[in-house]
């Protein structure tokens, strides 16, 4: 499944398999892909780099996403989270956010990359 416009993609995934995974149908979707293993490394991405979207997972290493998830936010930029835990809280508090649970399949994934990037 490619996409008639390339659009970058940044994912911010803490799990190196997963974000390989998620990087190759991405990226078979006709996507330029960056990965960032890290709160810091995306953070600067997302201010220095010229990201059309993020697909972002809410724990790195221990450590909470949620400063991702404002800025993104105050930004407007479209965003997916990705998550194996429950997020009914951030979803009560934000009822917007697209979320895709994981585990996950290729075609649950190019179907909410497809509907983030419009």
């Amino acid at each position: 499944m490619t996409s008639a416009v390339s659009r970058r993609v940044l994912v911010v995934e803490d799990d190196p398999i997963v974000a390989m995974l998620v990087e190759d149908i991405v990226r078979d979707m006709g996507h330029d892909v960056l990965i960032n293993l890290t709160l810091e490394h995306a953070m600067f991405e997302i201010e220095e780099g010229e990201i059309d979207a993020v697909l972002l997972d809410m724990q790195l290493r221990g450590e909470d996403a949620r400063p991702i998830l404002l800025h993104l936010l105050e930004r407007k930029m479209p965003f997916l989270v990705l998550s194996g835990s429950d997020q009914s809280a951030l979803k009560g508090e934000f009822p917007g956010l697209r979320f895709l649970a994981k585990p996950f399949g290729k075609s649950e994934l190019e179907a909410a990359v497809s509907a983030l990037l419009g």
